[in-house]
C-alpha cells in the first residue's frame, strides 16, 4: 500500500524530519508517535503527496508521482492546513465533497466508525470525538487507499481516545488503511507505532 524509505523534509531552518522509513499494509493502522514539534504534521503531508520530500523515496499503491499519490491518499485533517470549517453544517461539507468528486456513502462510513451524524448540525457543535470521526468520514468518501489524520486523539478524554483508535481499526478493516499521528503510544494493539520523527538539527 505505502512504503517510505529515508523520507525527509528540510527547509532553510533545517530538517523538519528525516530518515522516516515505514510501511503501511492493507487493513492496517499506523501511528506516527512523536512529541510536538517533531515534524509529524509535515510527515503526513509528505506521505500524502502534498509536501515534496527533500530526501528519500515514497511509493503509494505503485505510484511515485506526487499527483498520483494525492489520488490515493486522502487528508482528514492536518494541523491548520486541513481542518473542517466550524460554521458549516454536516450536510454542507458532505455536499462539498460530492462536488469535488467523492462517491463514497456517508452512512456506510459513519456506521463503520460508529458516529451518529445529523445533517443540520454545525461542526462547531459536534463533540470532539464526533468532529474528528466526521473528518475521517469525509476523507473516506473519496475512496482512497489510505486516510491520514493528524493528532487523532488530541483534546479527547481517555475513553474517547480508546474509541477513536478503535474506530480507525474498524475503518482499516472495512476500507482504507489509516496513518494517524499522536504524541502518546496508541492504545490499539493492532497499531504499528512509529517513533522516527525526532527533530534533527
Amino acid at each position: 500500500m505505502l512504503t517510505a524509505a529515508g523520507l525527509g523534509v528540510r527547509t532553510r531552518r533545517g530538517w523538519v524530519f528525516r530518515d522516516l522509513t515505514m510501511a503501511v499494509r492493507l487493513g492496517e493502522v499506523v501511528a506516527l508517535c512523536g512529541p510536538a514539534g517533531s515534524g509529524r504534521s509535515t510527515a503526513l503531508l509528505a506521505l500524502a503527496g502534498r509536501a515534496g520530500p527533500t530526501t528519500g523515496e515514497l511509493v503509494v499503491g505503485g505510484a511515485i508521482a506526487p499527483q498520483e499519490i494525492r489520488r490515493r491518499v486522502a487528508l482528514a485533517r492536518v494541523g491548520e492546513a486541513v481542518e473542517l470549517e466550524p460554521d458549516l453544517r454536516v450536510a454542507d461539507l458532505v455536499a462539498e465533497r460530492r462536488m469535488l468528486g467523492a462517491t463514497g456513502q456517508v452512512a456506510r462510513y459513519a456506521a463503520v466508525l460508529g458516529v451518529a451524524l445529523q445533517s443540520q448540525q454545525r461542526v462547531a457543535d459536534l463533540p470532539p470525538l464526533d468532529a474528528v470521526l466526521f473528518a475521517v468520514v469525509l476523507a473516506a468518501m473519496q475512496r482512497p487507499l489510505i486516510v491520514v489524520v493528524d493528532d487523532l486523539d488530541a483534546g479527547l478524554d481517555p475513553d474517547d481516545r480508546l474509541e477513536a483508535w478503535a474506530a480507525m481499526g474498524q475503518l482499516a478493516a472495512h476500507g482504507p488503511s489509516v496513518v494517524a499521528t499522536t504524541t502518546a503510544p496508541a492504545p490499539d494493539a493492532d497499531t504499528v507505532l512509529i517513533d522516527a520523527l525526532a527533530r534533527v538539527s
